[in-house]
């Protein structure tokens, strides 16, 4: 590109990073500052092989965390992306709050070789977690349904309105494991459970948090007819150990 034409695009379509808002020039491949490039954290072993909880501190491979040891899981496995940590929480929170869906090419392009998505080949279907209508309404469009396409470019595996939320619910946030279940019962259904039968399903959303939703999602699912869930979300929650 010649310097005086690069110039005038920098000047015309500057580019920011999503996380600190630093100019970044024209048409960069990633939306994010070198510093702030440093700062995101790809999830790797070690790790729970079933929810994917992330050992920060442990030695060792991969092992099942107390959790899913105890509490039955209705997916097979669940894999982030990324830790939310402090700088990823900004970038999605403007983008399922504020509608900045600048984030989803960079998202994808991090995603193209990881072995999160490489793993999900033999999927059948591709589902989003589902807002329910007056949720979806207010904020205009689903974030799970957006990083799926993203994710899987034109892939006519992705199915939004398979599942659907039946009825209104509260946000998860600052609700306990039990509060959290109780909230979210009944909250999910299935329209023509007979495209699910004998399938392999792939469940995205943004944020695992402690795996509620998902796995009343997956709860669903299976008993419309799926053979297996696996869950992908963008990033999950840092636990202590």
């Amino acid at each position: 590109m010649q310097p005086f034409f690069k110039a005038f695009l920098d000047l015309m379509l500057p580019s920011f990073c999503l996380a600190c808002d630093k100019p970044l020039g024209s048409a960069p491949d990633l939306l994010f500052c070198p510093d702030c490039l440093e700062k995101l954290c790809f999830i790797q072993s070690p790790l729970c092989p079933c929810c994917g909880r992330v050992y920060l501190v442990a030695t060792g491979g991969d092992h099942h965390c107390g959790t899913c040891l105890t509490t039955p899981r209705h997916f097979t496995r669940a894999r982030a992306l990324f830790l939310y940590e402090e700088l990823l929480k900004k970038v999605v929170h403007r983008f399922k709050y504020q509608g900045k869906t600048d984030c989803l090419p960079s998202f994808a392009r991090f995603a193209r070789n990881l072995p999160q998505l490489t793993e999900t080949k033999k999927i059948d279907l591709i589902v989003p977690v589902p807002l329910h209508q007056s949720r979806l309404r207010e904020r205009g469009f689903n974030q799970a349904l957006l990083l799926a396409r993203a994710f899987f470019p034109k892939d006519q595996r992705i199915i939004p309105n398979l599942l659907i939320r039946s009825r209104p619910t509260a946000p998860q946030t600052g609700f306990s494991g039990a509060a959290r279940r109780t909230n979210l019962k009944n909250a999910f259904a299935v329209i023509n459970p007979h495209r699910l039968t004998g399938k392999k399903i792939l469940l995205v959303d943004d944020v695992f948090t402690t795996g509620t939703t998902v796995n009343e999602c997956a709860k669903v699912l299976k008993k419309a007819g799926a053979i297996e869930v696996i869950v992908l979300t963008l990033a999950r929650v840092t636990e202590d150990y």
